[in-house]
């Protein structure tokens, strides 16, 4: 827990470490992770030893840290402009131009002392679930390369996995931050747009189509240690809106429950209230994903202070999906098209079927797709509040929420089925991440058994195709849960 060492400013501790040879360690680190699972795009390694020089430098002549997050490596999504590196985002037609200026969010954790020492692998048109491109290669997952690493920020799930940095910064739109955190076993959090700077990144879209109506993309911390995360988006987000013209004040930011407190909630004798989400309504989770979720509502009913309840199902929830689709899509796409038609790129495998068609949407349509989103998020806002019988206000009934980050285990390459349990949280905005729980075992297949649950329709029915690919076939290490609030 980098945080808890020395990174704090003013910490007398940051000033006893030779910040160059401590660059140059994870650097090492960062090659070696990149030999075993090509998780790297844009190598940095000579301009961060020359940063961390400066660094030491500045320590030596100052007697204080630069920033609170002096010296500390990061990596961060390919798509992020860092001057002199091309933010091709495995497409050909983007490589060989590299970026001039730096994304506010790179400038923002550079102010900080933050040296940034790579670019992460992604997935061609960053709209897949498998980090695979014509321009890097595939991503393979570190505890099992036969198993998905996740997209869309899949690099950077792999290098904190292997602590190759002590935090990433990654995207989501779709789940792209928290799928790859559950496939490589760590923690991701998707916080709601404004907290993060997001602009100055290479999407493949053209400008502004994620302000005229198509679901906004956010940026957050991707870590194998959760202080570690919350610590980068602690110190990231006060600061947001000096550095981003897409970021709103804070005000209070509250990171501060000490390890086994308990909060206060919107319980009747100020309980902490806890939902339990189960499904989508589109796609039954499978017995390994259901275990783990039992297993979490029983160790938290024993926490003091702390109470859990069922959640049904909201069909608000279970529309969000095809609508967050719909939203995603709104451009038809053109840009990118005309990209990959530049130099006749092949489409990576998981795209095949899934990619090429359909024609920007026309302003009326765009309307009425806003106004449907208007109408869950209305739905869904019932699901935490509640009017008081007594008195007619509302009132809080719920203080977070945990669901799964996809209703299967961490799947074979180019196997992701659904993304409704991730997707959705963009289309309501709300603040998600990913915790992992425990390492699966061969009993949680529960093999031999029948799901009684009926076929929910063409997503379930291919989610539950999956539990048989998973016979005989080592289990990811890591399951990993979803919360929310």
């Amino acid at each position: 827990m980098w945080n808890t060492y020395c990174a704090r400013a003013g910490n007398d501790r940051g000033k006893e470490v030779e910040w160059t040879g401590f660059i140059e360690a994870f650097c090492k680190r960062a090659a070696i992770a990149h030999q075993l699972t090509n998780c790297l795009t844009e190598i940095r390694f000579e301009s961060a030893l020359k940063r961390a020089g400066q660094l030491d430098a500045y320590l030596k002549t100052r007697k204080h840290l630069f920033g609170p997050l002096h010296g500390v490596p990061v990596t961060v999504k390919d798509s992020f402009n860092v001057p002199g590196l091309d933010s091709s985002i495995g497409i050909a037609a983007l490589a060989f131009k590299p970026s001039s200026s730096a994304a506010p969010l790179v400038a923002l954790l550079e102010s900080l002392g933050a040296v940034v020492i790579a670019k992460t692998n992604i997935p061609q048109t960053l709209a897949a679930l498998d980090s695979i491109n014509n321009v890097f290669g595939r991503t393979l997952n570190p505890a099992n390369r036969a198993l998905t690493a996740g997209g869309s920020s899949g690099g950077e799930g792999v290098i904190a996995a292997m602590k190759g940095s002590i935090f990433g910064m990654g995207t989501d739109v779709g789940g792209s931050i928290r799928i790859p955190a559950m496939c490589n076993g760590v923690y991701g959090i998707k916080p709601s747009v404004g907290r993060v700077p997001y602009g100055g990144q290479e999407s493949g879209g053209m400008q502004g189509h994620t302000r005229a109506g198509q679901l906004q993309a956010v940026a957050g911390p991707i870590s194998a240690n959760i202080e570690d995360a919350i610590w980068a988006l602690d110190e990231v987000a006060k600061r947001a809106e000096m550095w981003g013209e897409d970021c709103v004040p804070l005000g209070q930011w509250t990171s501060d429950l000490k390890s086994g407190q308990t909060p206060n909630g919107s319980g009747p004798k100020g309980e902490f209230v806890v939902g339990m989400l189960r499904s989508d309504g589109n796609t039954t989770p499978l017995p390994p994903i259901q275990t783990i979720l039992d297993e979490v509502k029983s160790s938290l009913t024993a926490l003091p202070n702390v109470v859990v309840t069922e959640i049904s199902t909201p069909p608000a929830f279970t529309a969000c999906q095809s609508l967050a689709v719909k939203l995603m899509s709104i451009d038809g796409a053109k840009r990118m098209k005309s990209l990959i038609s530049e130099t006749a790129e092949v489409l990576i495998p998981w795209l095949q079927g899934r990619f090429g068609g359909g024609e920007p949407y026309s302003v009326e349509s765009i309307r009425n797709l806003v106004n449907r989103r208007t109408q869950i998020e209305k739905d869904m806002n019932s699901m935490w509040y509640g009017v008081d019988p007594e008195t007619g206000t509302k009132k809080q009934k719920l203080d977070a929420v945990i669901c799964p980050v996809a209703p299967h285990p961490t799947p074979e390459l180019d196997r992701w089925n659904a993304v409704g349990y991730t997707s959705s949280f963009v289309l309501l905005d709300w603040p998600a991440g990913c915790v992992p729980v425990r390492h699966f075992k061969e009993k949680d297949l529960q093999l031999g058994q029948k799901m009684e649950d009926p076929v929910l329709g063409s997503w379930d029915k291919k989610n539950r195709e999956l539990c048989k690919l998973m016979f005989g076939s080592p289990f990811h290490p890591r399951g990993a849960l979803q919360t929310l609030g």
